[in-house]
């Protein structure tokens, strides 16, 4: 009898599992606009985004429940970009399409001379976050400043690995006074390079908007004299510098936009980048396979507290290796 009895207690786990996780989706119109602080004036408007947001609603619904049957290796959840149009969500998180190698400020790594490709030598798990190198995750808002966020990030993360004291750095600093429209990323830190040094952030606190450059070499919070761009199209050189720290990234804005948490691998996620991040890790999971650990912009609401897993060696999914940085 003790069989049976062990089948019926674990159906009834999980089907409160399921049930939990489904009703997680089932919040309301109104509930999801005070919680995500969204205001539509007209009420043409409002119908509009209630309608993607309840299409939305149910693409998670119907993606989690797959999710919890194992045929997904990641869960979808509703957030602040669940009821925008495509093009409002384009604007929010960007278009990097970050190539910038010019005058000789970005340099190129060269695969003959990082690893013998036969026999590469990594650690098989690596978090930066677990040895006190990383920021907090904090929250570009409703600005496009992810690009600021990762350069920053690169930066004062590597840092701290040298000197071994983490000292926050200016994103706002980025914002206000390098003034590139295209290739954010690498551009802020040439910027960073040229003009002697970033500001902390205790200096030059985040407003997130453009504003006046008001750059005051005072108040430098760390200098950089190297950028070196990660071989594109190869993940065990990726992985071989982020085992020496974290490395900056453009991936697919796919990525990001229903993401809650597991491991991230769909066919929908393009090579293209546009969204900037810190790579802060990588590690291995028997059921969901190799992953990247991913630090975010999008606040410690978002995803996995702000992070997110992305399947690795899976044919540079989402063009992680694309515009990979780093600079000391």
């Amino acid at each position: 009898m003790r069989a049976p009895i062990k089948i019926v207690i674990l159906f009834a786990i999980v089907s409160c599992t399921v049930a939990r996780t489904l009703i997680n989706e089932d919040l309301s119109w109104d509930a999801y606009k005070v919680k995500f602080d969204k205001v539509y004036e007209e009420e043409s408007e409002d119908q509009l985004h209630r309608k993607i947001f309840k299409d939305n609603k149910k693409n998670i619904y119907d993606h989690n429940g797959r999710w919890l049957s194992g045929d997904e290796t990641y869960e979808m959840g509703i957030n602040q970009f669940s009821d925008m149009l495509d093009e409002e969500y384009n604007e929010a998180v960007g278009a990097e399409n970050d190539t910038y190698n010019d005058s000789g400020d970005v340099e190129y790594e060269s695969s003959d001379t990082l690893y013998n490709i036969l026999n590469p030598s990594i650690p098989p798990y690596v978090n930066w976050t677990e040895k006190g190198v990383v920021s907090p995750v904090e929250n570009q808002g409703h600005f496009n400043n992810s690009w600021a966020f990762a350069a920053a990030g690169v930066v004062e993360s590597r840092q701290a690995i040298r000197k071994r004291k983490m000292v926050a750095l200016s994103k706002q600093n980025l914002i206000d006074c390098c003034s590139a429209t295209k290739n954010r990323m690498s551009r802020a830190l040439v910027w960073i390079r040229r003009m002697g040094g970033i500001a902390t952030e205790a200096s030059y606190p985040y407003r997130g908007i453009n504003g006046n450059c008001v750059y005051n070499a005072t108040n430098i919070g760390a200098k950089i004299k190297i950028i070196i761009q990660v071989l594109p199209g190869d993940e065990i050189v990726l992985a071989m510098n982020v085992a020496e720290g974290p490395v900056a990234a453009v991936i697919s804005k796919e990525a990001i936009k229903n993401y809650k948490g597991g491991v991230f691998n769909s066919s929908k996620c393009g090579a293209s980048p546009d969204f900037s991040v810190l790579i802060v890790g990588y590690g291995s999971s028997k059921k969901l396979g190799d992953f990247w650990i991913i630090k975010t912009s999008l606040g410690s609401k978002w995803g996995e507290k702000g992070y997110m897993r992305l399947a690795r060696n899976k044919n540079n999914l989402c063009g992680i290796t694309n515009r990979a940085f780093f600079a000391y």
